[in-house]
């Protein structure tokens, strides 16, 4: 049997929920630009504070083209900059925080957007936009 570990897609969402019988969509599904998956993977956040750099361990909830949902020790405001590194490929992108971070048991939820979109940034195929389920 084969025992490796290999990296996991957990979940995936459609871009587009208002198929979904009837079901009204929040203002985050009406903005999604690209198809959002769940994903678990390390990231360093390279944070620039009055000129000197500090590196916070973070890693992914959710990922899709143009940034993350992100979980980390540190809190951040909004429009707060820094460059986000996958720690497994080194790739780094930087990225602006979107939304005031919540706080959960690990740590802070926050909700990044790359200056960019960049597409294979996560080296991860995404589903196509008319996927669905099965039932």
């Amino acid at each position: 049997m084969d025992r490796r570990i290999r990296p996991c897609v957990v979940t995936m969402s459609r871009e587009d929920n208002s198929r979904n019988l009837g079901e009204q969509l929040t203002p985050q599904d009406e903005r999604r630009r690209s198809q959002r998956v769940t994903l678990r993977v390390a990231v360093r956040l390279h944070v620039h504070i009055q000129g000197n750099e500090k590196i916070v361990e973070a890693f992914t909830v959710n990922v899709n083209d143009h940034g993350a949902l992100i979980v980390c020790a540190e809190s951040f405001t909004t429009n707060d900059r820094f460059i986000l590194e996958l720690k497994f490929s080194r790739n780094r992108m930087g990225c602006r925080v979107t939304r005031k971070p919540q706080e959960v048991a690990a740590g802070y939820q926050v909700g990044v957007e790359f200056d960019q979109p960049a597409p294979g940034f996560w080296h991860i195929a995404f589903p196509p936009t008319d996927w669905k389920p099965n039932e």
